[in-house]
């Protein structure tokens, strides 16, 4: 980039010193000034810039709100040291919706993207980036009935990939057609067959911990936990003891987490009891949570943490395991909003709960349903060909 005149051009690592510090909407701006800035915005050196400086500003929670025939998203700071603060009300910032026919899974966010498994009539799969307002539609499955996709992403490769396999039993295989791989960003776009070593199909969300796609998978009557390293694309499945197995079966209040760079499997319950003679019914939330120690196949230990909260918070509707914050923190959602949301702070080791009240959702009068997510990370990467 150069100035008028004779004068010098300005030093590469200083725009990009100055473009780390934009937000992603002035960044996505000058990426469209000139080809030079576009390079520069998709450099190797800039993107690992944005990133570093992303992971080391204040983490933020991502909404995703199901409304009709649309999805909103929001983002809001977490409130540090919740249990130490009179004020436990945060704002949160709308980023962008997508409009459409679109169904109700979600998959994400990893490093930065969400994955769309139906995206409009034609239910082809789409990634968004709620930061800069952008997505785009990926090609078609080969095969998209009864299917569940979860994405992972390599760190090392810096690459995303696309992993669905059938989530039925009956569709579940172990021969060539058993998997289906998309790998993003490369220049053709599409979905390759991959072989599966054993017949599973996927439950519920998976978690990626430094380039490992985990997720529950159903094997009859029995669950397991399965790896997939999105780098190198080799399946193997952990070894689980007979409680974390009884915990599999009843996924719906079991979730797996990333807690502090280690896989763990919580389960909680979220009681309430309503005494008729009580003014006020009184709540209680017991969390188990296993942490896997060694990785190792041969070792495989667990870690077990047990906690119960008596608390004088109650809440209408569902409560959801949300995830666990870098700093260790325990985050559960309200599952609907209807002028007000509630996000609850879980701290281990101090024993405490907090409720935080998010605005920013007034705009719905009926019960919507609302997806959350922790440490939502900022990624300056401009993936659409299609605006929101």
């Amino acid at each position: 980039m150069e100035r008028e005149g004779n004068s010098d051009p300005i030093p590469v690592d200083i725009i990009l010193d100055i473009l780390s510090r934009l937000s992603v909407e002035s960044i996505a701006r000058f990426g469209l000034a000139s080809k030079f800035c576009a390079s520069i915005h998709t450099s190797q050196d800039f993107t690992e810039l944005f990133l570093t400086r992303s992971l080391t500003s204040e983490p933020r929670l991502l909404f995703a709100v199901k409304n009709s025939n649309e999805w909103r998203f929001y983002t809001s700071p977490h409130l540090q040291n919740p249990d130490k603060n009179n004020s436990l009300v945060v704002s949160a910032d709308f980023h962008m919706k997508l409009r459409g026919d679109i169904g109700q899974e979600i998959c994400g966010p990893v490093s930065g993207l969400l994955y769309f498994p139906n995206m409009k009539r034609g239910e082809v799969p789409a990634i968004c980036n709620p930061s800069t307002g952008q997505y785009t539609r990926l090609p078609q499955l080969k095969r998209k009935r009864d299917s569940r996709t979860l994405l992972g992403y390599d760190p090392i490769g810096k690459r995303y990939k696309a992993s669905t396999l059938r989530n039925s039993l009956y569709g579940a295989s172990n021969d060539e057609e058993g998997q289906q791989i998309l790998t993003l960003g490369t220049k053709n776009v599409s979905w390759r067959q991959m072989y599966c070593p054993e017949k599973h199909y996927p439950i519920g969300e998976g978690v990626c911990i430094n380039g490992v796609l985990y997720y529950i998978a159903g094997q009859g009557k029995g669950q397991k936990i399965a790896c997939f390293d999105v780098r190198s694309e080799k399946l193997w499945f952990l070894k689980t003891d007979a409680i974390i197995k009884k915990l599999l079966v009843s996924s719906s209040r079991t979730k797996l987490i990333n807690y502090k760079g280690k896989l763990g499997v919580m389960s909680w319950c979220w009681y309430t009891y309503d005494d008729e003679y009580d003014e006020m019914p009184s709540c209680e939330l017991y969390l188990r949570l296993w942490t896997l120690e060694d990785i190792d196949q041969q070792k495989q230990e667990w870690l077990e943490h047990r906690h119960r909260f008596p608390v004088d918070i109650v809440v209408k509707g569902g409560v959801s395991m949300v995830g666990v914050t870098t700093t260790g923190e325990i985050i559960l959602s309200s599952e609907y909003t209807s002028k007000a949301l509630f996000v609850f702070y879980c701290n281990l080791g101090r024993g405490t709960l907090e409720r935080v009240s998010v605005k920013g959702f007034e705009a719905f009068k009926n019960p919507t349903r609302v997806y959350t997510f922790v440490d939502y990370v900022e990624d300056h990467k401009f993936i659409n060909r299609d605006s929101s």
